[in-house]
C-alpha cells in the first residue's frame, strides 16, 4: 500500500494565475508606496503651517536640530525675523494696546494754522521702509487730524521694484499722495530735488525714506517752532541715529546698554515683537572683553574695528539689554567710542558703525516701551531777533505772532554752522526760492552754506524726535540685524490702522 501524503487545503495554481498574482501584487505594493507618500507630505504640510502659526512667543532658546522653513535671501540682508511661510504668505497679527506716548501738545490739542499749507516732501527710493512709513503720513493727513495737506514723493531711484511699488501706493492715496520727478540728479547728487519746492505760505517737511518713527508730536512741533521763530533758516527734527544728536543723547541718559546677540545662529523663534523686555537680556558669560585685562586701557583702532565696526554674526540677528553689570554703557560700541579724542574722529566713526546706529534704535524702543521720551529734549529757549529785527523774509512773518505764547520752540539747540544731517526738517518754500540753486551735496549746503551766509542758524528742535534707520556705510550691517522688522511691528500695533497692517515682503531668514 502506498501511503498518501498530507492533503492539500489549496489547490495548486496554475502558472497563469501565478503570474497575474504577481501583477496585483504590484499593483498594490504601488499603490501603497503612494499612498505613503501622501500621507507624509500631508503630515509635513501640517507640521509646517502648525509652525508657520506658532508666532508671538518670545525668548524660546533654538535646538541644534531646529529646521528653518526659510532660504537663504537672493540679496543680503533682505529677510525677515517673522514667521513667514516657506512660500512667503504672512498675515500680520493685530496687537491691540492702549499704551499712550507722552505729549507736549497745548491744552486742546494741536490746531494747524489757518491759510498755511504743510507738506511732505519724501525722497524717495526704497518700498521696504516706505511701506510702513506710510502709516505714520497717514495719521499725520489733515483729513485724519494731523497737519500735512500734500505728500510729494520725489523719485531718487531707477529701481523696476521700488518704482512700481510707489506708483500702487499713489493710486492708493490719491488726491493727498502725488509722484514728483524732480530731474536728473542721481547718487549724491541732491540739487534738482529742490527746486519744485517753492510755493509760498508753505512749509515743507523733508523726510527721508528711511524714517522709521516719528512722535506723535514732531510734525505739529516743527511746524510750530517754524511760525515761533522765523529767524533760523530752518528746522531739523532731533535725529535718533545721527553722530551730532546721538552724543547729546547719550549725554542726557536716552542711551541703553545694548549689545548684538552672541550666538552665531538665531537664540529664540521667528516672532512678530518690537519691545526690548520681550527678549532675553544679554549673557553676562558673553561680555566682550575689550583688551586682554578686560578693561579700556586706551582704545585703539584696534580695539575700534573689534568692537564698533565688526561683522554681524547672523542675519535678523536682535541686540540685547546688558543688566546688572558695573559701568554697562563702556561694554557697548557707543560707550567705547565716546572715550576717543578728539570728538571729531567719534562723530566720524560714529556715522560709518552699523553698531552705533543700532544701539541708538534699541534704545529708541527702549524709551518707547518705558515712556520716557523726555531724555531726547536736550534744547532749551533761544532768544533770537523777532520781527522786523529778524533778516526772515517777511512772507514768515505774516504767520508770525510777537506775543507768542507757545506751543513751538520750547527747547531748541543751535548747531552753530556745524554740518548736520538733512534727514528730517521744515523749511518755508520762499526760503527755497530765494536761494536756489542748491547744491549737490545740499545738507552741506543747506545746513552750513547758506545758513552762514544769510546769517540765518540751522536749528534743532529737540521735542520732535524721529528715528532714522542708516546712513550709507550702515546699510549693510543695519540690514543683518532685525530693527526693519521690529521698526514694522511697532507701526502695526501703535499707528497702522486694523485695515493698513503691514507684512514683510521678504522670505525668513536662515535658521528662524
Amino acid at each position: 500500500m502506498c501511503k498518501m501524503g498530507p492533503k492539500r487545503l489549496l489547490p495548486r495554481l496554475t502558472f497563469h494565475w501565478r503570474i497575474n498574482d504577481l501583477r496585483h501584487l504590484g499593483i498594490f505594493a504601488l499603490v501603497a508606496f503612494t499612498v505613503s507618500l501622501l500621507l507624509f507630505e500631508a503630515h509635513r504640510e501640517v507640521r509646517g503651517t502648525a509652525r508657520d502659526e506658532a508666532i508671538d512667543v518670545p525668548d524660546q532658546s533654538l535646538q541644534d536640530t531646529h529646521e528653518p522653513v526659510s532660504v537663504h535671501p537672493k540679496v543680503p540682508g533682505q529677510c525677515t525675523t517673522w514667521p513667514v511661510g516657506a512660500k512667503g504668505t504672512y498675515e500680520s497679527k493685530i496687537r491691540v494696546s492702549d499704551f499712550q506716548l507722552q505729549s507736549f501738545a497745548p491744552p486742546g490739542g494741536w490746531k494747524k494754522p489757518e491759510g498755511l499749507a504743510v507738506k511732505a516732501l519724501i525722497f524717495y527710493g526704497r518700498k521696504r521702509t516706505v511701506d510702513f512709513l506710510d502709516c505714520y503720513i497717514q495719521r499725520n493727513l489733515v483729513t485724519n487730524g494731523g497737519y500735512l495737506d500734500e505728500v510729494w514723493f520725489m523719485v531718487h531711484t531707477d529701481i523696476a521694484e521700488d518704482l512700481e511699488y510707489l506708483d500702487k501706493l499713489v493710486e492708493q492715496r490719491k488726491p493727498y499722495y502725488k509722484v514728483v520727478m524732480p530731474g536728473e540728479c542721481q547718487g549724491f547728487n541732491y540739487a534738482c530735488m529742490w527746486n519744485p519746492v517753492v510755493e509760498d505760505n508753505t512749509i515743507y517737511v523733508k523726510i527721508d525714506d528711511d524714517i522709521v518713527f516719528i512722535h506723535p508730536d514732531t510734525i505739529p512741533q516743527l511746524v510750530s517752532t517754524r511760525i515761533a521763530e522765523p529767524h533760523p533758516f530752518a528746522v531739523s527734527a532731533n535725529l535718533v541715529n545721527s553722530p551730532f544728536t546721538g552724543y547729546k543723547h547719550y549725554s542726557t541718559g536716552a542711551i541703553h546698554p545694548f549689545l548684538p546677540d552672541p550666538n552665531k545662529h538665531p537664540s529664540h523663534r521667528a516672532a512678530q515683537l518690537w519691545r526690548p523686555s520681550e527678549f532675553h537680556p544679554f549673557p553676562k558669560s558673553s561680555i566682550p572683553k575689550i583688551n586682554e585685562n578686560g578693561t579700556i586701557d586706551e582704545v585703539t583702532e584696534a580695539v575700534i574695528n573689534k568692537h564698533v565696526l565688526a561683522e554681524p554674526h547672523y542675519e535678523g540677528h536682535p541686540w540685547l539689554l546688558l543688566q546688572d553689570v558695573a559701568t554697562p554703557l563702556l561694554k557697548t560700541p557707543m560707550g567705547i567710542n565716546a572715550l576717543k579724542t578728539p570728538s571729531d574722529g567719534a562723530y566720524s566713526t560714529a556715522w560709518r558703525s552699523w553698531m552705533i546706529s543700532a544701539q541708538q534704535q534699541y534704545s529708541l524702543l527702549r524709551n518707547l516701551e518705558l515712556n520716557t521720551m523726555w531724555r531726547y529734549h536736550f534744547g532749551s529757549p533761544i532768544e533770537y531777533p523777532q520781527g522786523v529785527n529778524s533778516s526772515a523774509d517777511a512772507a514768515a512773518l505774516k504767520f508770525f505772532d510777537p506775543n507768542h505764547q507757545g506751543p513751538g520752540a520750547e527747547q531748541l539747540h543751535d548747531t552753530r554752522y556745524t554740518r548736520y544731517n538733512l534727514n528730517f526738517v521744515a523749511i518755508w518754500g520762499h526760503d527755497i526760492k530765494n536761494n536756489l540753486p542748491i547744491a549737490e551735496d545740499d545738507e552741506q549746503d543747506l545746513t552750513v552754506t547758506k545758513p552762514k551766509n544769510l546769517k540765518r542758524p540751522f536749528v534743532i528742535d529737540t521735542r520732535a524726535v524721529v528715528g532714522h534707520l542708516s546712513f550709507f556705510p550702515q546699510h549693510d550691517g543695519i540690514k543683518q540685524t532685525d530693527l526693519l522688522d521690529r521698526w514694522r511691528a511697532f507701526a502695526n500695533e501703535m499707528v497702522c490702522t486694523a485695515d493698513n497692517q503691514k507684512k514683510p515682503f521678504d522670505l525668513r531668514c536662515p535658521g528662524y
